[in-house]
């Protein structure tokens, strides 16, 4: 009976309220994107559905390239043939190096000319640690984007002088197993003048692993199935920026083998 009691009482009592205030709640920041429309516009009035990977969350997870970030957006997933990455939307995942999806940095386009592909991984153009939030807009958006533009848009937004802490210089280092190292420096500044700007260079190295087996290939003519030595990686990057009131120039290079 008493049993009874105790789920009757549990049952009738009301729900409590939020702990969040009324002004918390109107204080609360609504993310912004840029890519949905082409200017900045608050996510809940975006025409598109949209997603915001911001940098905190980069840091937090470890993410080491574009495609692992893009591995965590739900309705995305990511296959790698080591060599390249490969982006699927929605369990689409026609290969063509991506070139049916826009990728796009501070609103300038990345497909290439040649293959319209996009790179995502080693070898995308700005490191990962540049990257101050990564905005994914759904759908197809060759409306405002002409072709490429089918399965979605990944707008990647880079950090900028203002960014950075008041010293301005930032250092990092990374090791891990089969022999891989990174290494990253960069400058940024914002000047009393209005005049921002931020330069940054990385390199990255790994042996991979040293003997790879794929049964696919076990014939003698194809070394029966054994890479050896065939799974190294490596690259490096320099990426600058300059603001100014309206105006902007970025600059991107990256060599990859």
């Amino acid at each position: 009976m008493s049993w009874a009691a105790d789920n009757q009482t549990a049952a009738t009592k009301p729900v409590e309220p939020t702990e969040i205030s009324l002004e918390e709640l109107i204080k609360m920041e609504v993310p912004v994107v840029e890519a949905a429309s082409k200017y900045r516009q608050k996510t809940t009035e975006a025409p598109s559905s949209v997603t915001i990977i911001t940098s905190d969350e980069v840091k937090k997870y470890g993410h080491r390239t574009l495609a692992d970030i893009l591995q965590t957006v739900p309705g995305m997933y990511v296959t790698y043939d080591r060599n390249y990455s490969f982006l699927g939307v929605r369990g689409f995942n026609l290969g063509g190096d991506n070139n049916r999806i826009l990728l796009l940095v501070d609103g300038h386009r990345l497909n290439t000319s040649l293959s319209d592909s996009a790179f995502i991984g080693t070898e995308f153009i700005v490191d990962v640690d540049l990257i101050e939030r990564v905005e994914i807009i759904r759908g197809p958006g060759s409306s405002l984007y002409g072709n490429n533009a089918f399965f979605g848009v990944i707008n990647v937004i880079t950090r900028k002088g203002r960014d950075m802490s008041s010293h301005g210089v930032e250092v990092s280092g990374e090791a891990g197993s089969f022999d891989t190292y990174k290494g990253r420096a960069t400058f940024g500044k914002q000047f009393k003048n209005g005049l921002e700007m931020l330069l940054s260079g990385s390199i990255f190295d790994s042996h991979g692993q040293e003997r790879l087996f794929y049964k696919e290939f076990n014939t003698p003519e194809n070394n029966n199935g054994i890479a050896q030595n065939a799974d190294d990686d490596a690259f490096k990057s320099v990426f600058g920026s300059l603001g100014f009131q309206d105006l902007s120039l970025e600059g991107a290079f990256c060599t990859r083998e």
